[in-house]
């Protein structure tokens, strides 16, 4: 499997953990899909931001400079590249609050990452619970631990 280069920046550790597992998924266990797409540029971050007036928030960003789009672990999580995000409020899933940018899913079931489109705020929602003050290295913490206990 192919992988973007790794950026440096404060997800530099995560997404080295995140190629190792799905490596050892793939290749020792024959189980596992990863997709990661190539990055997304700081112009293309520009003109999503510059045409929604909103900022995308710095750590996701990060991870947009490692890949734009990226499916891990069979819908374990799914990240959006900025075209894709979801500001359509007829769109969302019904308990994703009105001022919330979706940017992915966790779990395949439902659960919805999204950013507050005036703070920058990350969180996730999971069928109405709202758990914030997150950043993206939260959220790949989490996915982590999914995939370490897959092993």
């Amino acid at each position: 499997m192919n992988y973007p280069e790794i950026p440096n920046n404060s997800l530099t550790e995560r997404i080295e953990t995140f190629i190792e597992l799905s490596r050892q998924l793939i290749e020792d266990n024959g189980e596992g899909t990863f997709k990661f797409d190539a990055p997304v540029s700081d112009d293309e971050i520009e003109v999503w931001e510059s045409e929604h007036g909103i900022k995308i928030p710095e750590s996701y960003k990060e991870w947009l400079r490692f890949s734009k789009s990226s499916e891990i672990d069979r819908g374990c999580a799914v990240f959006y590249e900025p075209k894709d995000f979801i500001t359509d409020n007829d769109k969302k899933a019904c308990d994703v609050p009105d001022e919330c940018v979706v940017i992915g899913e966790l779990g395949g079931w439902g659960v919805s990452v999204c950013f507050y489109a005036g703070t920058e705020e990350i969180m996730y929602v999971d069928h109405g619970d709202i758990c914030r003050e997150l950043d993206f290295g939260n959220i790949l913490d989490w996915v982590i631990d999914r995939l370490e206990e897959s092993l």
